[in-house]
């Protein structure tokens, strides 16, 4: 009688076990898939609740889809901007920094007509869908200059372009790094290994890669993905004639420290080479300057005077290659 009555009280402790360890998983399970937390939306795919105006293509990655004129966010309508001008004109697009470069450019007394793509927290592949969308809608462009900071170059070791999924709601979602069998099934059934797998910062494609060590450390993956960037650029070249560079900003410590090895610029410059893209790398000139401190603010942008600065010598490459000779100083002047 005793061992039966222990027996018992065995399966129910068991049980009990069993059902404290289920029961917070199934909640957890329900929870996540009823009201998925913000920093999932983005991995969730065709059940994130993101909506945009893009549509996949093999060839090109992400474009825009037929029914967008452009983007909801842009600061001015491209309907609104002439497609011709009385003289040639130039496109910016890039983060901060960029558009820090395109405002100084803009107060010059340029013979050009000077634009800013404003599309401040877009990536690259998603500024050269823009670019397409600009140029197929008629506006006539001369040049396109892309400005890259080492950040946003760092961040396709996390979300590479193998990892872009456009879902049936016309956004950019990102597929997760795949996990080893089988945990990779867990992952494609289980909202609550998701969550786990992302918080713990695995779901990047290098999840060890230091993203401050992208100028001493170019891996293949990034390597890859702006090679095949940068092609796309060449397409848009041969296509509509216009001719597009690549602005290579540097990170603060290439210009105030002296023991880099500018992996980072050497790559791009090979890229450039083999893609036809012309390539601006203003890291020395930033380094000339006898107080190179003084160039940037405490956040690490650039202080207006450094802005001007490489605005006014980025203008004089662009002249120099538009003109096929040196800029007038009188161009370059505020």
């Amino acid at each position: 009688m005793n061992v039966r009555r222990v027996k018992r009280t065995g399966w129910i402790v068991a049980a009990g076990v069993l059902a404290g360890l289920i029961v917070p998983l199934v909640l957890g399970e329900t929870f996540a898939r009823l009201r998925p937390p913000a920093n999932t939306h983005e991995f969730l795919g065709d059940a994130s609740p993101w909506r945009g105006d893009f549509t996949a293509d093999p060839k090109q990655i992400v474009r825009y889809n037929a029914d967008s004129i452009y983007s909801t966010h842009d600061l001015v309508p491209l309907s609104t901007i002439p497609k011709t001008a009385d003289r040639p004109t130039w496109l910016y697009s890039g983060v901060s920094f960029g558009w820090g470069i395109w405002n100084q450019t803009d107060q010059m007394k340029l013979p050009r007509r000077v634009l800013y793509m404003h599309q401040i927290n877009d990536r690259l592949h998603m500024r050269i869908a823009h670019a397409r969308r600009i140029l197929e809608y008629g506006i006539k462009l001369d040049r396109i200059v892309f400005v890259l900071i080492p950040l946003e170059i760092a961040r396709y070791t996390e979300t590479p372009l193998a990892s872009i999924y456009v879902n049936n709601k016309g956004a950019i979602t990102q597929r997760v790094r795949p996990a080893p069998p089988p945990f990779d099934w867990v992952l494609d059934h289980s909202r609550l290994a998701l969550l786990g797998y992302i918080r713990a910062r695995l779901h990047t494609w290098l999840p060890y890669f230091r993203l401050s060590t992208i100028t001493e450390n170019f891996p293949p993956i990034v390597e890859n993905d702006f090679r095949f960037m940068l092609g796309q650029m060449a397409e848009l070249q041969k296509q509509f004639g216009v001719k597009i560079t690549v602005a290579v900003l540097p990170d603060r410590r290439q210009v105030l420290n002296d023991n880099s090895n500018y992996a980072m610029q050497n790559a791009f410059r090979a890229i450039g080479k083999e893609t036809g893209i012309d390539i601006y790398d203003p890291v020395q000139l930033l380094r000339s300057r006898p107080d190179r401190r003084a160039q940037f603010l405490p956040d690490w942008h650039y202080t207006p005077e450094g802005y001007a600065f490489v605005a006014r010598d980025l203008a004089a490459h662009l002249l120099k290659l538009d003109k096929d000779q040196p800029a007038k100083s009188s161009e370059l002047a505020r």
